[in-house]
């Protein structure tokens, strides 16, 4: 059981062209089906932003006067499950940005509300914007008894209702009242939701920022709400680089678009990708100024996004390249992230049509039976990284401990690994305990293909059970799908999925690195599974045809 608590994150599917060495080229990003944004024309120019750009510690999480329009952003351009919501600080209600008064209607997305009536008051300004939520990533329902704070005695209760995000605990609201909740944290609004006509109406600038989006006043008096793009983290993973781009909510099927410029005098070649319909949250007071969202790595010299003069209501990221790279499209479950995948011309591996869904399958009576033909790990260099050890014995049951069986497996998993062709090294094969930089150090330092890291589970719940498998960067995300579905089949226990995690060993390594929990050393079933030497080399031949699948799947370049 490793002991960080896990900072869970998904990332999306997204196409990126190959960047320098010909014409440009524009592709559709494949998302499911939904009600489009207006599109754009793109332009291929090699000025695509106006404006200074700002250095990276301006874009450093705040709240200020504007922070009614300002995204709520966890720090370091955090993505995680519960960032901006969970332990955040009230918003700080400033000023409204604009005069109430030059307010003349509505939009969302780009849907108006033109027969809607506006009630303007004193701080903020309340418009029935249920219907249209769903074109930010939310929904409005009666809200669950759970999240609401208090007594939900007498019929008040009727009076609670919740915001649903893509990700993340939901807003409750309460008609009435001046606050909102989030995940059990108090927010003060500018004014109370209401009912009037039967419907509810909601102040705008206050609760735009707690879902993410952003609120802008155009020249024709129409205040436009949009989803943002909150964050682009970089991700350099040994010879590869994985770009990440969180985004308010859902971006629908064909409106991302991203275009490869070829090198000109004087630049080097870049890739672009444009979220018509999309505001750029990192500053949403000054959205024209083009900003570097993330410092450079590995081939990426940096990261800016900014909205052009030419396409105000376009959010366009702007990745400067040291060279051609090639983009490889990588599918993940959240559909609020996206992941593009630098890797060298020639290296792009052959990926699959749609993302496969973790499986829950039962073991058959003789589970080698339900194995392909191991695929030849030959030339491949994979580390093994038995977790605890020495003074650490992490989880313990009344029978044996974590460290124990962590080697135990990690032996058996390097004999399956080296039978199949593939050069395995150990973080270590005794009782004794590498420190977790030194676990890093010792797999980047040898140049590792791919890194293991074998734990077992623990819950403060005895009924806990099955197996889960944890990654970090982007390029890690294929690695961690095909070795789960093999661990739950091979194990026959409940299939915990994948999730990303910071975990250390699988942040501070170079290449794609899991780290996986094959049972629960607190559940009693479990417990005695793990004692038999039989269910051990289960866990073992799991991960090792996991591994062969990925292998079979995405070839030998730098995987994703």
């Amino acid at each position: 059981m490793h002991r960080s608590h896990p900072r869970l994150r998904a990332i999306f599917a997204v196409a990126l062209a190959v960047a320098g060495g010909g014409a440009s080229l524009a592709l559709a990003v494949e998302r499911p089906a939904s009600r489009s944004f207006a599109s754009t024309t793109l332009i291929s120019d090699e000025r695509p932003l106006g404006g200074p750009v700002a250095p990276l510690g301006s874009l450093a999480p705040r709240v200020n006067s504007n922070a009614a329009v300002t995204p709520s952003a966890s720090p370091s351009g955090a993505t995680s499950e519960t960032a901006g919501t969970t332990n955040q600080p009230s918003v700080a209600l400033g000023p409204v940005p604009y005069e109430l008064s030059q307010i003349r209607r509505i939009q969302v997305g780009d849907q108006s509300m033109e027969q809607a009536p506006l009630r303007v008051g004193n701080l903020d300004i309340l418009a029935p914007l249920a219907e249209y939520l769903p074109l930010l990533g939310a929904s409005l329902t009666r809200a669950n008894p759970d999240n609401v704070p208090g007594n939900l005695s007498m019929p008040t209760q009727e009076q609670h209702f919740q915001i649903n995000l893509p990700k993340g605990p939901p807003i409750v609201l309460t008609i009435g009242k001046r606050s909102a909740w989030i995940d059990n944290h108090e927010q003060p609004l500018r004014a109370e939701p209401a009912v009037i006509g039967n419907q509810i109406y909601l102040p705008v600038f206050s609760i735009a920022p707690l879902m993410g989006a952003a609120a802008r006043l155009n020249d024709e008096g129409t205040l436009v709400l949009t989803p943002t793009i909150q964050s682009v983290e970089l991700f350099p993973v040994k010879d590869t680089v994985a770009v990440t781009i969180k985004t308010s909510a859902p971006v629908p099927a064909g409106t991302a678009r991203i275009v490869a410029v070829k090198a000109a005098s004087g630049n080097g070649p870049k890739v672009y990708i444009d979220f018509p319909g999309y505001s750029m949250g990192f500053d949403a007071g000054n959205s024209t100024i083009e900003r570097m969202v993330a410092a450079g790595a590995g081939d990426v010299l940096r990261a800016r996004a900014g909205m052009p003069s030419k396409f105000p209501d376009t959010t366009r990221i702007v990745l400067d390249l040291k060279r051609p790279r090639v983009g490889i499209m990588q599918a993940m479950p959240d559909p609020t992230m996206f992941a593009l995948v630098l890797v060298a011309p020639g290296q792009a591996p052959r990926m699959p049509a749609s993302p496969q869904p973790p499986e829950i399958i039962e073991i058959p009576p003789d589970p080698r039976a339900s194995y392909s033909v191991p695929t030849s790990l030959r030339g491949l260099t994979i580390v093994v990284d038995a977790g605890h050890g020495g003074d650490d014995p992490g989880a313990q049951s009344r029978h044996a401990n974590e460290k124990s069986h962590t080697l135990d497996i990690s032996r058996r998993l390097r004999t399956h690994l080296q039978n199949r062709g593939a050069s395995v090294l150990m973080t270590r094969d005794g009782d004794y305990k590498p420190s977790l930089q030194g676990r890093a150090d010792f797999a980047n330092s040898r140049r590792a293909d791919l890194f293991v890291s074998v734990h077992i589970n623990a819950s403060l719940s005895k009924t806990s059970s099955g197996t889960q498998t944890f990654y970090y960067s982007a390029i890690s995300h294929g690695l961690a799908r095909e070795v789960q579905k093999e661990l739950a089949k091979a194990t026959g226990r409940p299939d915990r999925g994948i999730r990303r995690s910071p975990f250390w060993v699988v942040r501070k390594t170079w290449m794609p690195s899991i780290l996986t929990e094959s049972a629960f050393i607190s559940n009693p079933t479990e417990e005695a599974l793990l004692r038999a030497p039989a269910y051990r080399e289960r866990i073992a031949r799991g991960i090792a045809q996991g591994i062969s699948n990925y292998i079979a799947i995405y070839g030998r370049g730098r995987r994703g």
